[in-house]
């Protein structure tokens, strides 16, 4: 059925944005980019969802894609939403390190979302060793499919089953149905302008929700420059210096990812001109601070407009939940610790008083509702509590799991904690990482970045959190180094202590690459406590002190 003139489902809004022939993706995987208009695309997904169909799919099944940023991935994601079936992006790391685990987590994965096939790249799909689902090379030969057309689906139809980040708990499988599809779509819709089509760099794996969205972001015609994630990882600078070259107006990512990109760029920025950056967007983690003023100390002397800077708040399962509005400066609250420890209280602190740096989530995305507290009872400002959204973007449950606790009388618990002022939200952490200590609630946050700060360990070379077995309170520290200098530990214990007034019960020290981090480089804080308490992490090493535990 053709659905050209139906704007209420995700293959109609492919099946509009190929008729206009105008906007494609730029595939930045060598020397020269490989280009793809929006046109050919889809004519490459109507071979791919007619071999879907062969294979017997259709409306009602899953199909699993697991493969890195390419134009296969492209082709293939807009071949299972013209074929009526549901898109499972499957994680996809640029490096492997336990074959054994990937393939058990992908088949983990696949099961509990119900995939009926798996399409992907050979690298990936050789590591597999479990047969119960269907494989697909992404790089078979699509037969010619002559009158295939668009299948027809209703808005209420899952489009795409997400996977959480696992940065907090095991991943689990986000339903969006096509019309969630659509608001994310038209909320993230670049801004039409006439004449040029504008410009927009992302290296965000396709199977995170950041690195998904330009696939259906085609609202309003946009040449998206892709590149692949290993690329970054080799070279985070060379996102930003990409962004110059191809004169985007709009870049993003999390702090973790900036802080990266940005150290590479301060040593190397000859020729960068970054005049053309009107958005500089942190997404997918807390803000930091730091990171932020360090955007306008290396960009805005290449150009950047010093007020590009700003924040979209999100999550999988709650959508675009909140924004700050571009072309204003970012707020940044200073918060007395102590009293946000002890009270959750977020006051101006005194004078000589600890304080911790929280930047603002802006304001609610039009559509949605903002509330810090309960469903049933919004905290007064500057009271800290959980946060919850309601509105269209927001998923209805996850797919063969109990979603039982993360909806009430229609409103969504984020999972994090933050207050309210002003008519902004600061989002202050997570709230299954909180550490609690004679009453006093800390935030894991604070600590590494006090860590951070002092000792000039880089972000994601630290991680806080309190483990699973021992005393309320306690709260371990892992730290990743190759030199093990003598007094490293027992600098970061008297770091934390002064910045946050905590002492940490221990110390380790470990080599690079230790601590756990999603593909787009948040914390996993969770994992890490378990890999503590199976005894995964190296114990510091014999010559260095570490702060022996205060109980």
């Amino acid at each position: 059925m053709d659905e050209t003139h139906d704007q209420s489902t995700l293959t109609a809004i492919l099946t509009e944005a190929a008729a206009r022939q105008s906007g494609g993706y730029y595939f930045h995987l060598g020397d020269d980019p490989v280009a793809l208009p929006v046109a050919e695309l889809y004519a490459r997904a109507l071979l791919r969802a007619a071999q879907l169909g062969r294979e017997g799919l259709g409306k009602g099944n899953m199909v699993g894609l697991l493969g890195s940023n390419s134009p296969e991935w492209a082709e293939w994601a807009w071949g299972t939403w013209l074929a009526g079936c549901a898109l499972v992006p499957l994680p996809a790391p640029v490096r492997v390190r336990d074959p054994a685990a990937f393939s058990s987590q992908v088949a983990s994965l696949a099961e509990a979302t119900g995939c009926s096939i798996i399409v992907g790249e050979d690298k990936y799909m050789d590591l597999l060793d479990h047969d119960h689902v269907r494989r697909l090379d992404w790089a078979c030969d699509a037969p010619p499919a002559p009158g295939q057309r668009a299948a027809q689906v209703s808005p209420s139809d899952i489009a795409v089953v997400l996977s959480t980040s696992g940065s907090t708990a095991a991943p689990k499988g986000v339903r969006m149905s096509h019309a969630r599809a659509l608001v994310w779509a038209r909320v993230n819709a670049a801004e039409a302008c006439e004449g040029a089509v504008p410009r927009i760099v992302s290296w965000s794996p396709f199977y995170h929700i950041g690195g998904l969205g330009p696939l259906f972001e085609v609202v309003t015609p946009v040449d998206w420059h892709i590149l692949p994630m290993g690329r970054f990882v080799r070279d985070p600078a060379e996102w930003l210096r990409l962004v110059g070259k191809t004169r985007a107006v709009s870049t993003y990512g999390p702090s973790s990812a900036w802080a990266a990109a940005l150290r590479g760029l301060a040593k190397r920025s000859e020729g960068v001109d970054l005049s053309c950056l009107k958005g500089a967007v942190f997404n997918a983690e807390t803000v930091d601070p730091d990171v932020a003023e360090r955007i306008a100390e290396v960009c805005v002397p290449l150009g950047m407009q010093p007020r590009a800077i700003n924040v979209h708040y999100a999550s999988s399962e709650g959508g675009m939940i909140s924004y700050t509005e571009p072309c204003e400066a970012l707020r940044v609250d200073l918060v007395d610790l102590e009293e946000l420890a002890s009270s959750s209280r977020a006051l101006a602190p005194e004078v000589g008083r600890p304080f911790k740096r929280v930047v603002s989530c802006g304001v609610a995305y039009p559509g949605a509702s903002l509330r810090v507290g309960s469903p049933t009872e919004e905290l007064p400002e500057r009271h800290v509590g959980e946060v919850w959204v309601r509105g269209e973007g927001v998923t209805d449950g996850y797919v063969n799991t109990s979603s039982e606790g993360l909806i009430v009388g229609g409103w969504l618990r984020v999972g994090d904690l933050g207050y309210m002022a002003e008519g902004e939200l600061f989002v202050t952490g997570r709230s299954n990482e909180v550490i609690v200590r004679l009453g006093q609630k800390y935030h894991p946050e604070d600590i590494e970045q006090a860590v951070q700060r002092v000792t000039g360990i880089a972000p994601g070379s630290c991680v806080a959190f309190s483990p699973l077995e021992g005393y309320q309170g306690d709260l371990i520290v892992v730290v990743e180094t190759d030199t093990s200098p003598r007094d490293l530990a027992s600098a970061v214990s008297a770091a934390i202590t002064n910045a946050i007034g905590l002492t940490p019960s221990q110390v380790l020290l470990v080599p690079s690459g230790t601590i756990p981090t999603t593909s787009n480089g948040k914390l996993q804080r969770a994992r890490a406590r378990e890999m503590h308490h199976r005894g995964e992490l190296a114990s510091p090493p014999a010559d260095v002190d570490s702060p022996a535990t205060d109980h």
